[in-house]
C-alpha cells in the first residue's frame, strides 16, 4: 500500500471562503474562512455597506480553480 507521499502525487491547497450576511441590511459579503468560522455564526464584523457589526456566517465552501496542466 503506498501512502499519501509518493511520488508524483500534490497536494492542492484549500483554501475556503466564508460568505458573512449582515443582520441590519442584508449585504453579502465573503473573506478568507478563520478557524472557528461555522454555519449561523454571528459574528461582530463591520457591515462594508451600513457599518452594522452584527454579521452571519451565510456558507462556507471552497472554489474550485481550473486546472492548469503542464503543456507538453
Amino acid at each position: 500500500m503506498m501512502g499519501a507521499s509518493s511520488r508524483g502525487t500534490q497536494l492542492k491547497q484549500i483554501n475556503p471562503l466564508t460568505y458573512l450576511k449582515c443582520t441590519g441590511c442584508g449585504t453579502v459579503s465573503s473573506r478568507e474562512f478563520r478557524e472557528g468560522d461555522y454555519v449561523f455564526k454571528e459574528t461582530e464584523e463591520k457591515c462594508p455597506k451600513c457599518d452594522s457589526t452584527k454579521m452571519i456566517v451565510e456558507d462556507i465552501y471552497v472554489e474550485e480553480k481550473p486546472h492548469q496542466g503542464k503543456s507538453r
